[in-house]
């Protein structure tokens, strides 16, 4: 009985590193799809992308599709190109009911007039248990008290850092 239960332990403990691993890896691959999808402009893909329950909210695919490229030409109205996306570490995750819910801490350069504005800001990833796909979400606006309005398995065991102001660097 006691090596069958250690047997047990055993086992139980060596899966969780692989696990953590896993969603790592699995949200590496998928952010990098992500990224492409948003420097390129690529808004079919992007949609592929982005929570259903955003583009649900926005009044479906046609009409987020609409609200992106909206705010890329504003954007680029106002002399703002997103030049590169960078993820940065840790990557903090937990598991809510089927779900797991992930913390992605990213980094944008964009060219502005004047020079290059830097902005450290954090996605929310989201995947079933099989990490089959991953959705992610901006959390620009979003903070503790809304974050249910947009995820409502939402369950505060992971907590949305304190948002920062972007670096601006002065072209020379």
């Amino acid at each position: 009985m006691l090596k069958k239960t250690l047997l047990a332990f055993i086992l139980v403990c060596s899966f969780f590193p692989k696990s953590f691993g896993q969603v790592e890896s699995s949200i590496t691959e998928a952010i990098q799809g992500y990224f492409y999808a948003q420097l390129n402009q690529d808004y079919e893909l992007l949609l592929d992308y982005i929570y259903p329950g955003l583009i649900e909210n926005a009044g479906g695919r046609e009409a987020m599709k609409n609200t992106l490229m909206t705010i890329h030409q504003n954007q680029l109205k106002k002399g703002i190109k997103v030049r590169e996306f960078k993820l940065r570490e840790p990557i903090q995750h937990t598991k809510v009911g089927v779900e797991i819910h992930a913390l992605v801490p990213v980094t944008s350069i964009s060219k502005v007039p004047g020079g290059q504005l830097t902005t450290e800001n954090n996605l929310i990833a989201v995947s079933e248990e099989g990490m089959v796909h991953w959705y992610f979400i901006e959390t620009t606006s979003l903070d503790e008290r809304n974050i249910q309005k947009v995820l409502e398995n939402w369950n505060g065991s992971l907590m949305l850092p304190f948002k920062k102001a972007p670096i601006f660097k002065e072209d020379k």
